[in-house]
């Protein structure tokens, strides 16, 4: 077999150095990942905004969460974590890499589905021997109609390396009262296609894509049936009755012929025409639970 990269599509698009390659390093990333859970929870339930929350973390006041101030949090809310975990934790959080959480990060990772008020207010104001939490220039304003704030996004190294990058939700309605995108044209074809019917039988020069093509998925990764040359339409189309006891006979199915005109016929029943397909025959064989078929 051969081995797979240690890097992927997304590696590349996001100019991604070997040391942050994120493949390998699942089982790390989901044991991160309940820890925030866990920690944004507990801030949602305990406190009434970001301020309070993060003002409860830092307990000397010093305007910044070091890894001693983390620990103390996280064993005050019954979630033991070790110190490897609690160091990438910090590293996660840390985007400055100064060693300390500042009250941008703070919201930006331990926010719940970005619920919680600032508790900042709308002009801030700094009082002498006090440290400033957050600047003006870190608080945008959450639609262009609202009054209120919220801290600003952080932008992480591995998107900070492409050149003018910029995230889907800041360019597509990422504000709250926004332009509705209904009425927007759309691009591609649906998986499934409503507008349109396909034929019975189609035109050689008829290349249009009526929905029951193979999409990028089905040709990256085929299936069974699809290395064989087999297609939905062979499943879905009405066959004779000798040729469907036949099929089914050849992939190891057998029952006598009493078993198999009775489930013949309850399958001719669903359809008005009393024709039946594979398909329809294989779903009926599995809903009548037949004990006395022997499936080799």
């Amino acid at each position: 077999m051969v081995k797979p990269d240690e890097y992927g599509a997304g590696d590349l698009m996001h100019a991604r150095s070997p040391t942050n390659y994120p493949r390998g390093k699942e089982r790390t990333r989901g044991v991160l990942a309940a820890i925030r859970q866990h920690l944004k929870k507990a801030n949602y339930h305990n406190f009434h905004d970001l301020l309070h929350a993060f003002q409860h973390y830092d307990k000397n006041g010093s305007g910044k969460v070091d890894i001693n101030e983390l620990r103390e949090v996280c064993v005050q809310f019954n979630l033991p974590v070790d110190a490897v975990l609690l160091e990438q934790l910090m590293d996660y959080c840390d985007v400055d890499r100064d060693g300390y959480i500042n009250y941008i990060e703070f919201s930006n990772f331990l926010n719940w589905k970005d619920k919680m008020p600032t508790g900042q207010p709308e002009v801030i104001q700094s009082h002498p021997g006090t440290p400033k939490l957050v600047k003006e220039k870190d608080l945008v304003a959450k639609s262009p109609t609202s009054r209120e704030s919220t801290p600003r996004r952080i932008q992480k190294q591995i998107d900070a390396a492409m050149v003018d990058h910029r995230t889907s939700a800041s360019l597509i309605n990422a504000t709250v009262g926004g332009i509705s995108t209904k009425d927007y044209r759309t691009y591609g074809v649906p998986t499934i296609r409503t507008d349109k019917a396909a034929p019975r039988i189609r035109r050689v020069c008829d290349r249009t894509n009526y929905g029951d093509e193979s999409d990028a998925f089905g040709l990256v990764n085929p299936s069974i049936f699809s290395t064989r040359g087999l297609s939905e339409k062979d499943f879905l189309r009405a066959r004779p009755k000798e040729e469907i006891r036949q099929v089914f006979t050849n992939i190891g199915v057998h029952m006598t012929l009493g078993d198999f005109d009775k489930i013949y016929d309850q399958a001719a029943s669903f359809d008005p025409r009393g024709q039946v397909s594979i398909e329809l025959f294989r779903s009926v064989l599995d809903q009548n639970e037949a004990g006395r078929i022997i499936v080799e």
